[in-house]
């Protein structure tokens, strides 16, 4: 099927203008008209929406993570029904509560649930639904989480390589005009928001329900389970490295040394500091603090061994993931793992390219690293929001840099700089996020809406 569709492509093109498909035969004048919603219509447009049905999805049937696992377990014991979009759903039963019903991710039910859902609950645009002329009805209620966080790489609208595709274009700005509610952590992220979705609203700096992990009191629970997931001991530390894609393809794990990166670790003496905290005083300004609670797996002596845990991004080609663990046996590859906050929570330190979880990770006060070999190349592709070094993790393009980095780590100055940054974009991570995501659900299916 896949080298029939290649084949295709070949002498076809398509565009998406004003909600029509345009079939054109290359190089010549012949094309076919087709109307995006007709078939989408004609099936689903006259059945009810279901008030208290939420349809769930975790970034393309991603499985049970990021924002939207922690906002379910928020709604435990409620009387809604949950639908889940997900992947492979027949093989993932035993990973989703009880209560929680799964349907298979762009399949004709999934485009059922959403016709009949009365919220939809995701983590990333819904271009792939809207493709497939997916059309939001009145009274349903679509709440966007998002999957990034203070990040520093350019999405959506403020990207270049992305806009340029004329059918992404016109399907993202189709897909954010029919958001009813943005969840941000920051009054940085609601300024991207704007920019980058076409103007989004309304807003709501309630903080990623994700992020209450950082803040929990299970924390020594959740890094067990991580442990015995990976098949690693709970006395072993762990580095973990999340690398992410890149949009032409190319990735930067062939440029890690991971020997190097191991004899690094074994010489340093890398602490972790404490949880870092925001509070948010009475008269709305918020202060940040650090305490000794560590909500890993604590500091280990001297003699523990570092493991090198790697979670790749789910759009980077195979070929490259194989490459990287063929070369280095001995990393664990935690990819599969379904909740990449749990294994935040187990890491020791982190070390990440360009990905956004390490900006969730500096909630916990302990190590964070950027390894950007390639900067220049992705600086021009995607682009930043602002400067590497403005964040508060060490910057390394080269092996040698990140040994230095690593073994000059200062505790004190890391904590100083994680501080800094979080009161410079205004941030709402306080722990309870899920739970003010749940309440706005609650007051939707009671037929409120959010005053504003």
């Amino acid at each position: 099927m896949k080298k029939i569709k290649k084949l295709i492509k070949r002498f076809v093109s398509y565009t998406i203008e004003d909600d029509i498909r345009i079939y054109r035969l290359k190089h010549t004048p012949v094309k076919v008209t087709w109307p995006l919603t007709r078939r989408f219509l004609a099936k689903y447009g006259a059945l009810p929406v279901k008030p208290d049905k939420i349809v769930i999805d975790n970034y393309m049937g991603q499985g049970y993570g990021c924002n939207p696992k922690y906002v379910a377990e928020a709604l435990a014991g409620s009387p809604y029904e949950l639908v889940w979009i997900v992947k492979d759903a027949a093989l993932r039963r035993d990973g989703f509560p009880a209560g929680v019903r799964l349907v298979e991710y762009l399949s004709a039910e999934a485009l059922y649930e959403y016709a009949t859902a009365g919220i939809w609950l995701c983590n990333y645009h819904l271009i792939a639904y809207f493709n497939r002329g997916l059309v939001k009805k009145p009274g349903q209620v679509y709440i966007q989480m998002w999957h990034g966080s203070f990040g520093i790489k350019k999405i959506e609208n403020d990207c270049g390589i992305l806009t340029g595709n004329k059918s992404w274009y016109y399907l993202a700005q189709k897909n954010a005009a029919a958001t009813d509610y943005w969840i941000s952590n920051s009054g940085f992220e609601t300024e991207v928001y704007k920019s980058a979705f076409w103007g989004a609203g309304p807003v709501l700096e309630y903080g990623h329900p994700r992020n209450d992990v950082f803040f929990r009191k299970d924390a020594a629970a959740l890094a067990g389970k991580v442990s015995r997931a990976l098949g690693i001991s709970q006395e072993e530390r762990v580095f973990l490295y999340v690398p992410t894609f890149r949009e032409r393809g190319q990735s930067s794990v062939a440029a890690l040394d991971v020997g190097l990166l191991l004899r690094t670790l074994r010489e340093s003496r890398l602490a972790a500091s404490g949880v870092v905290r925001c509070e948010k005083k009475a008269q709305g300004k918020e202060t940040l603090r650090d305490t000794q609670e560590h909500s890993g797996t604590g500091i280990f002596p001297e003699a523990a061994a570092w493991r090198i845990v790697v979670r790749f991004h789910p759009r980077m080609e195979r070929a490259q993931r194989e490459a990287f663990l063929r070369k280095w046996p001995s990393v664990v590859d935690a990819t599969a793992y379904p909740d990449i906050q749990e294994l935040l929570v187990r890491a020791d330190a982190a070390m990440t390219d360009y990905s956004s979880c390490l900006f969730d990770y500096l909630l916990s006060g302990r190590p964070g690293f950027l390894f950007v070999p390639d900067r220049r190349e992705y600086d021009e592709e995607r682009g930043f929001y602002y400067r590497l070094e403005e964040s508060p993790f060490p910057v390394a393009e080269t092996n040698g840099e990140l040994e230095q980095k690593i073994s000059s780590f200062d505790r004190q100055t890391y904590a100083d700089r994680v501080r800094d940054f979080l009161t410079q974009k205004r941030a709402a991570e306080d722990g309870r996020a899920a739970e003010r995501v749940a309440a706005l659900i609650r007051r939707t299916v009671e037929g409120k809406k959010e005053g504003i």
